[in-house]
C-alpha cells in the first residue's frame, strides 16, 4: 500500500512539474528582441577615418520592447539608440561609433539591456586601424 501511495505522489509531482515548465516557456507576456547580426567587422580602417556601424533589431514578441541601457567595453566606442519603446513587430537600430585615433587591431563589446527575456545581448565590433593610407594590413 505504501509503494502505491509513493508512486502516486511521484506521478502527481512529475505531472505538475512538467506542466509548470511548459507554461513558463510559452509566456507571451515577455518581450524578445532579435538582431539581424551581432558581430560587425570593419576590416581595415585608415587612422582618423569615420567608423560607424548599424545593428538592426526587431521586436519579435507580443509586448512592447524597451531598451533600458546600452554600454560599451571602452570609451572609444559610443552607442546610440532609441529610448522609446518598440512596438510589436517593429524594427529599430543601434548605431555604434568607434574612435579610430588608435592604430592596431581592436575588438569591442556593446552590451544591450532590455526588458526582453534574452537580455542582455552582447554585440561585437572589430577591425584594424592602420596609419598608412596606401597600404592596408591584412592579418
Amino acid at each position: 500500500m505504501m509503494k502505491c501511495f509513493f508512486l502516486f505522489i511521484c506521478f502527481v509531482s512529475f505531472t505538475l512539474f512538467a506542466f509548470s515548465q511548459e507554461n513558463s516557456d510559452n509566456n507571451n507576456n515577455t518581450a524578445e528582441m532579435s538582431f539581424e547580426y551581432t558581430n560587425f567587422n570593419f576590416d581595415t580602417i585608415v587612422f582618423a577615418q569615420k567608423a560607424e556601424c548599424i545593428f538592426q533589431y526587431t521586436n519579435t514578441s507580443n509586448v512592447p520592447l524597451q531598451i533600458t541601457e546600452v554600454t560599451s567595453s571602452c570609451g572609444c566606442t559610443i552607442p546610440y539608440w532609441t529610448k522609446e519603446p518598440l512596438a510589436v513587430g517593429d524594427t529599430a537600430h543601434i548605431s555604434v561609433s568607434y574612435n579610430t585615433r588608435r592604430s592596431g587591431k581592436f575588438s569591442r563589446g556593446i552590451t544591450v539591456f532590455s526588458n526582453a527575456q534574452n537580455s542582455p545581448i552582447v554585440l561585437t565590433i572589430q577591425g584594424i586601424v592602420t596609419t598608412n593610407k596606401n597600404k592596408f594590413i591584412i592579418e
